[in-house]
C-alpha cells in the first residue's frame, strides 16, 4: 500500500468505483460511493467507505472496519452527491483523525470508469472542491500513478474473482457458437449470448452484480474490429463470413475481456492461414511471458509470427493490455505494445489478442487472458477453445 512507502501522506480518498473495488472489494453501482484510506499509529491500513443507503447491503465484510451510509433522497430532503455526503465524510474524517495540514491522495487524472449501471457519477470540480473544503486546509496531491501501480498487480484473491467472469465468458461463448447460423444476424447471436452470460454470472457463487457486454461483427464489418469500439448491427450472416464475438464480463467488479472469432458454415485457405498464425502468434507470446520480461520483447514475439506469414500489416494494434478492475483501458499496465516500456512482475494480468483485419473482407480476433507467474503464466481463459473444429460452425 502506498501510504505505507510514502510517509508524506496522511491519507488518500478514491471514488472512481475500480479504484473502490480495489480497495475494498465492493463494487459501486451508482458510483456515488468514497473511500478513505488511512494508517493507524500502528502502520496497519484502515479503509472508511461512505456508500448511498442503498448500497449498504453490497458492502461485504472485513477491509473497509467502518461504513457508514447517506441518502441523496428522503420524504424531508432532496439533494446531489455533493450536497449529501459532506458530513457522512466529515465524521469518517474526524473518526480517522484526519486533522489540519494534511497532506491527501485524490484521483486527480482522469481514467476510464468501469459503469457499473445506465448512469453513473464521476469525479469532477465539484467533487475536489469537497475535498478542499472537508480537509480544513490539508494539501491535495494527485495519486493516480500509485493507484494504476497497484491496480497493475492482482492478489490471489483477486484472480479468483477474475476467473469467475471467465467461466461465466465460456459459456457465453458456447451459446454464441450455438446460436451463429447462416442467414441468422450479428445481433440474434448478441442476445442469445447476453442471456447466456447474465444466467451464468448469477449462477456464480456469492454473483450480487453480474454486466455483461458483447459485441457481434459478421463480414465486412468484422474488419473494423480494431478500432476503439465495436458495435454489433442487424446485418445478416452469411457463408463463409468470419463472425467475431467479443464480450467483457463484470462480475462483482472483476472483468473478463475475450474474443472468438466463428466462420459461418465454411472456412476459406486465406482465413484458415489467418487463424493459424493467431494461434501461433499467442503460443510465441506465451513462451516469452514470465515475471521480469519485457512487455514489448512478448509483442514482439507475437508480431514476429504474424509477419512472418504475412499479416504484418493485418495486426493493426497492440498485443495487449491490463485489465481486472476494468475491462478496456489501453493505457491499463502492463501494455504489450512495439512502443512500450513496461516489465511484466508476476501477479500482472493482461489480454492477448493477435488479429487479422482485411478490408472489405473480414477479419478475426484471438484474444485470450493470462495472468503473470514467477516461472512462466497462467491462461485464465484455457477452458474456451480456440481449434477450427469448435470455430467453423456448420449449422
Amino acid at each position: 500500500m502506498f501510504l505505507q512507502r510514502g510517509a508524506d501522506y496522511h491519507a488518500m480518498i478514491c471514488r472512481l468505483p475500480q479504484n473502490v473495488v480495489m480497495l475494498t472489494g465492493y463494487q459501486p453501482i451508482l458510483c456515488n460511493s468514497f473511500c478513505i484510506v488511512t494508517l493507524t499509529a500502528g502502520k496497519e491500513v484502515e479503509v472508511g467507505v461512505a456508500v448511498p443507503e442503498d448500497e449498504v447491503d453490497l458492502v461485504p465484510p472485513g477491509p473497509a472496519v467502518e461504513v457508514k451510509t447517506y441518502s441523496e433522497e428522503t420524504m424531508d430532503y432532496i439533494g446531489n452527491t455533493i450536497q449529501s455526503v459532506r458530513e457522512t465524510l466529515a465524521e469518517l474524517l474526524r473518526s480517522a483523525n484526519i486533522n489540519e495540514n494534511a497532506m491527501i491522495g485524490y484521483e486527480g487524472v482522469y481514467s476510464p470508469i468501469a459503469s457499473a449501471y445506465t448512469q453513473v457519477g464521476a469525479p469532477g470540480p465539484a467533487t475536489l472542491a469537497l475535498y478542499s473544503q472537508l480537509f480544513l486546509g490539508g494539501y491535495l496531491r494527485d495519486v493516480t500513478p500509485m493507484l494504476d501501480e497497484l491496480a497493475a498487480v492482482k492478489t490471489e484473491q483477486e484472480i479468483e474473482a477474475i476467473k469467475r467472469a471467465e467461466g461465466a465468458a465460456y459459456l457465453g461463448f458456447i451459446a454464441a457458437r450455438e446460436s451463429i447460423a447462416v442467414g441468422s444476424s450479428e445481433v440474434e447471436v448478441a442476445a442469445q449470448t447476453y442471456a447466456a452470460l447474465l444466467r451464468a454470472g448469477y449462477a456464480e457463487p456469492g454473483a450480487k452484480h453480474v454486466l455483461p457486454h458483447v459485441h457481434v461483427m459478421a463480414g465486412k464489418r468484422a474488419a473494423l474490429a480494431y478500432g476503439a469500439f465495436n458495435l454489433t448491427s442487424n446485418a445478416t450472416i452469411n457463408e463463409g463470413d468470419t463472425v467475431t464475438v467479443q464480450m467483457e464480463v463484470d462480475s462483482n467488479g472483476y472483468w473478463a475481456e475475450l474474443t472468438r472469432t466463428f466462420f459461418a458454415g465454411t472456412i476459406s485457405d486465406e482465413w484458415r492461414r489467418a487463424h493459424e498464425a493467431c494461434v501461433q502468434a499467442q503460443d510465441a507470446a506465451l513462451q516469452s511471458i514470465r515475471d521480469g520480461e519485457s512487455a514489448r520483447n512478448v509483442d514482439g514475439a507475437a508480431r514476429g509470427v504474424m509477419e512472418k506469414a504475412g499479416f504484418g500489416s493485418a495486426f493493426k494494434h497492440g498485443l495487449g493490455h491490463g485489465f481486472g478492475f476494468q475491462a478496456i483501458n489501453h493505457a491499463a499496465v502492463p501494455v504489450l505494445h512495439p512502443a512500450s516500456k513496461d516489465i511484466l512482475r508476476s501477479g500482472m494480468v493482461h489480454n492477448m489478442e493477435p488479429a487479422v483485419y482485411l478490408e472489405d473482407k473480414g477479419g478475426i480476433r484471438l484474444n485470450d487472458n493470462v495472468v503473470v507467474r514467477e516461472d512462466g503464466n497462467e491462461v485464465l481463459s484455457s477452458m474456451i477453445p480456440r481449434d477450427l473444429d469448435w470455430l467453423v460452425v456448420k449449422g
